[in-house]
């Protein structure tokens, strides 16, 4: 993955990246219906020209401090492809969007850098951006992590 070029953003004090290839479009927030008795950072659905996306609050899924209301954040529209199924399409909250960018992969054991504890699942790899660490999001665990929490409550 060395060569590809990643979207990172801001989620409270950290910097995350997402392959670009996922990322359909990035808005300003738009209102967001929320959904009766949803997990507290499914934050409920919006219309994108007339699809209803799901939106997810990764600040409140990896119990990061809140600081800035959802009302001035960007909305990242990631379009993730499905087996024998059409692709998902989600809205993720972040406090800030950056750039497309290539990054350098790091080599590291401990690729939490304390700032997702128990979460370590949730980051694919570490990058540096100059002296900046990234870490760059699995997709598919946070899929799957939220399916599974979603399967318990029912």
């Amino acid at each position: 993955m060395a060569d590809d070029l990643f979207f990172t953003f801001t989620l409270g004090e950290g910097s995350f990246a997402i392959p670009v290839n996922y990322i359909r479009e990035v808005l300003n927030y738009e209102p967001i219906t929320q959904v009766p008795k949803a997990l507290p950072y499914l934050k409920g659905v919006m219309n994108i020209r007339g699809s209803v996306v799901t939106v997810i609050d990764l600040r409140e899924m990896f119990g990061f401090k809140i600081e800035k209301p959802v009302e001035k954040c960007s909305i990242i529209v990631l379009e993730i492809e499905q087996k024998n199924e059409a692709p998902l399409v989600l809205g993720l909250i972040a406090d800030s969007v950056d750039i497309v960018t290539k990054l350098e992969v790091v080599v590291s054991e401990n690729y939490d850098f304390g700032t997702m504890p128990g979460r370590k699942d949730f980051i694919s790899e570490v990058a540096k951006n100059g002296e900046s660490f990234i870490l760059v999001l699995d997709l598919n665990k946070i899929l799957e992590s939220i399916e599974m929490e979603i399967e318990k409550q029912k």
